[in-house]
């Protein structure tokens, strides 16, 4: 191999050499060699003092014999590595047994040179380590210089992005940036009423006019007071004062002062003057001040407020968290055929089942319990999978009755009653099982709003025609039902359980059932009595004439019909 010496003491003539060599003579010699390519190099005479001079020294190349008094080159080797990983590193030796060379390259050794030297060989060895260190080196400075320059561009660009172009107020990134340096923020976030009309009305031109003046408006404001100014978006502004403690008559007067300078702003065009209104979400909270003081404003604007102050009563994060929760859980539950029907006894006068209303509840795999429809029902309702648990009930239901010639009364909501693809389904169901309809009793519901009474009333008419019963439930818990009771002619009515629980303290509600019933009976309409949890409550119904009972003193709801009438 032909060796540019030339080329290489360029290359060799900045590193830092530390030769290690206990003999005398071999160092001398070596150093020679060494001297024709190094201007920088340390010698150490045994392993020991070779690891003293690589702690107190910054080294590019050692180079080591390895048979050393008091610690081995070998030994010393792997302390320097425990020290830097990537010093470049030559064994000089006379020994050449394998777990010499084993030892070295586990090491991360860069050459291996058997003594006595042959001049060329070893030549040719430092050239090849003392390039590949040259350009390590060049490449480590080339990174260092890249990243200067990355650091300065980076500094010029946050520059540019801490301010808002428009307004000049310090921006969004700037807000988020700083928001976490803060002890005690007092937080103001201020939205523009109406904006958007102001757009529409003058257009964009004129908007940004009316944002830069306010934001001079909100910098002046400031400055006395103390306050920082940010612009978050279009036409949402951010006060915030940095306090070691909250003087809330200091800000409660702040905010009156604001509002009755606001009065007085206005933007002048030529032919008009342009007034504003403003809402504003105040956070006091040391935690989460940003998600605070918006959870405020929008409280503020849905209560047509001027401003709003977070508190954790107004804060639904909580309910957010709990509502996705559920929606996994029933998520779940669905795709692990968990939905389960139960069925709950519905007795006459002598405590005797004539049928079973048939209820929802969701089988829950860890505690080996089934949830009642109070902690999902209503968030399967806002997340889109109610029809999916709906729809498993109702056909489980009407295959119930058709396996078992047993009367069920079924639960109908306005959804289901809309959702014209399932109806279309159950009508298909009774039409092949002509049996079914006169087995079952659809229970109308109104746990939501119905929008459309005729669509009621045509989903009942469409199915009296198999035979089907109706019930309307939750009697006498609002005030529609006595609107359409007359048009819809039910064949029962179930009287709200609200009525039921305390009829024997509340005689409100003893003489509203009693007026419910005499109205039903009146109309040949059946009652039946939901809630009803003891001995006395049953009696007085009974004494009312109600015509059937439902509740705990007979039965609780079970996942299967029991048909024993244990209080007959």
């Amino acid at each position: 191999m032909y060796i540019n010496l030339k080329t290489v003491k360029e290359q060799a003539k900045n590193l830092k050499l530390l030769y290690i060599e206990d003999d005398a003579i071999a160092r001398t010699t070596t150093v020679e060699m060494l001297e024709n390519l190094f201007t920088n190099i340390t010698t150490g005479n045994d392993g020991e003092d070779g690891l003293r001079l690589f702690k107190e020294g910054n080294y590019d190349l050692i180079i080591t014999d390895i048979n050393m008094p008091h610690i081995n080159g070998i030994e010393m080797l792997a302390k320097i590595r425990e020290i830097d990983t990537k010093v470049s590193v030559l064994i000089l030796s006379a020994y050449n047994e394998s777990n010499y060379f084993l030892d070295a390259i586990k090491l991360g050794i860069d050459g291996f040179i058997l003594k006595p030297l042959e001049h060329n060989q070893f030549l040719e060895t430092l050239a090849k380590v003392t390039k590949k260190i040259f350009l390590d080196k060049k490449e480590e400075l080339y990174y260092e210089y890249l990243e200067e320059e990355i650091h300065k561009r980076t500094k010029e660009i946050e520059k540019k992005l801490y301010y808002d172009d428009l307004t000049g107020l310090l921006n969004r990134y700037s807000f988020f940036k700083d928001i976490h340096n803060i002890e005690l923020p007092i937080l103001f976030m201020l939205d523009i009423n109406k904006f958007k009309l102001i757009n529409e009305i003058y257009g964009s031109k004129v908007g940004s006019r009316v944002l830069k003046e306010f934001a001079l408006f909100l910098m002046k404001f400031a400055q006395r007071r103390n306050y920082r100014v940010y612009r978050l978006s279009s036409d949402e502004f951010i006060l915030w004062d940095n306090v070691s403690f909250i003087d809330y008559e200091k800000y409660e007067q702040d905010l009156k002062d604001f509002f009755q300078q606001l009065n007085n702003f206005t933007v002048q065009l030529n032919n008009d003057a342009i007034s504003i209104e403003v809402t504003i979400g105040i956070s006091t909270s040391q935690h989460d001040a940003f998600e605070s003081a918006k959870i405020a404003l929008e409280y503020a604007k849905q209560n047509k407020k001027q401003y709003a102050m977070y508190s954790k009563a107004i804060d639904k994060r909580q309910e957010e968290q709990n509502a996705l929760l559920w929606k996994q859980r029933i998520k779940e539950a669905i795709a692990n055929n968990n939905i389960v029907p139960v069925y709950q006894a519905i007795v006459n006068k002598k405590s005797q089942v004539v049928k079973y209303e048939t209820l929802m509840r969701l089988y829950n795999e860890e505690t080996k319990e089934l949830i009642l429809p109070q902690y999902f029902l209503d968030i399967s309702m806002k997340t889109g999978l109610y029809p999916q648990l709906s729809s498993f009930i109702i056909l489980e239901a009407l295959q119930k009755i058709k396996d078992f010639s047993q009367c069920l009364s079924i639960n109908f909501t306005y959804s289901d009653i809309k959702n014209r693809l399932f109806t279309e389904k159950i009508e298909l169901f009774l039409q092949q099982n002509i049996e079914v309809g006169p087995l079952a009793v659809f229970e109308i519901t109104e746990s939501e709003s119905i929008e459309n009474y005729n669509e009621v009333k045509e989903f009942i008419s469409r199915f009296k025609k198999y035979g089907v019963r109706f019930a309307i439930d939750d009697f006498g818990s609002g005030f529609s039902n006595f609107e359409y009771i007359l048009e819809i002619e039910p064949e029962y009515l179930k009287i709200d359980g609200s009525l039921i629980k305390h009829i024997d303290e509340d005689k409100k509600a003893l003489i509203l059932v009693r007026a419910i019933v005499q109205f039903s009976h009146e109309l040949g309409i059946k009652t039946i009595a939901e809630f009803v949890h003891s001995k006395k409550i049953f009696s007085i119904l009974k004494s009312l004439n109600v015509d059937e009972f439902q509740g705990f003193f007979f039965h609780k709801p079970l996942p299967y019909i029991d048909q024993e009438d244990k209080h007959a």
